[in-house]
């Protein structure tokens, strides 16, 4: 009795361990995907003495419509349906919904409207990769300049907006097309307007349910924009860890629970000011 119990407690676990997943993604015809990233910022600068602090709080609602799927490639088109934030700093309360339209017609509400605007049409592999992609309508500078000026109250708005450069990881790319088990890892480089990002994952846990992945990002960044009538060039160097969900059956991401710290300067016309940031970003796919 003894030598059965122990033969099948060794065979579970001779099981578990064994088990294997590829990043082989099942999508609907039709299949309508509503992804809702809630995000915590708070910028800290320090200038002539005194610090500076921005906090924001952000909920963006984007819609992902599957029009089209094949056993080898994927057809998607995403938008972003409503944006919600608040700040606080420098004496400035700030408080949005892009529902409202009197919050349309405000300071904000221009660089919005563009943003809600845009639908980004992409084709994707069996695994993720983006094999071409390209938003409605030419490209528009305002657009640019209005995620580039929302980015330091909304994070990650710069890859909502954006389309993917072919041969690109889509949000939707985690797994690798081969083989993994538990305690596998793999890395990924991502090149995005010039500034490089180094992923790294691994397989936490695998159950009859979910993929549990652990994340890390390291990344560099310089951007120029207008603030209040003057230039500004933000540079940032960026790390991002936590934790990655994917649904065992379809291999679509259900959760994303990440933390990024930064540290930089703000470059003006006055002078190079010191900044850190901190963010937690939810991202949940339904």
């Amino acid at each position: 009795m003894r030598f059965i119990t122990f033969l099948a407690l060794t065979l579970i676990t001779f099981v578990t361990q064994a088990q294997k997943v590829t990043g082989k993604l099942v999508f609907q015809p039709g299949q309508v995907l509503n992804i809702t990233t809630k995000s915590s910022m708070s910028n800290l600068v320090s200038a002539m003495g005194q610090e500076i602090e921005l906090k924001s709080e952000s909920t963006v609602d984007q819609l992902v419509q599957v029009t089209n799927t094949t056993e080898e490639s994927h057809t998607l088109s995403q938008e972003i349906k409503r944006i919600r934030m608040t700040s606080e700093g420098m004496g400035n309360n700030i408080n949005f919904d892009s529902d409202k339209e009197s919050d349309l017609k405000g300071q904000f509400g221009g660089p919005i409207k563009e943003l809600l605007g845009k639908k980004i049409n992409m084709v994707i592999d069996a695994s993720g990769n983006t094999l071409m992609a390209m938003a409605d309508g030419a490209p528009s500078k305002s657009t640019a300049d209005g995620a580039n000026m929302l980015s330091q109250f909304i994070g990650g708005i710069g890859e909502m907006t954006e389309a993917p450069k072919q041969g690109e990881a889509s949000f939707f790319k985690v797994l690798p097309a081969t083989e993994v088990g538990k305690g596998d890892g793999w890395t990924n480089t991502i090149d995005r307007n010039g500034n490089k990002i180094e992923e790294a994952y691994s397989v936490a846990e695998i159950n009859d349910n979910a993929i549990i992945l652990n994340y890390l990002s390291n990344s560099a960044s310089s951007r120029v924009q207008e603030n209040m009538g003057m230039e500004v060039t933000i540079n940032l160097k960026d790390k991002t860890e936590g934790k990655i969900t994917v649904d065992r059956k379809t291999g679509i991401v259900k959760e994303k629970a990440l933390t990024t710290t930064s540290t930089g300067s703000v470059v003006t016309g006055m002078g190079e000011f010191p900044i850190n940031s901190t963010s937690t970003t939810l991202i949940t796919v339904n």
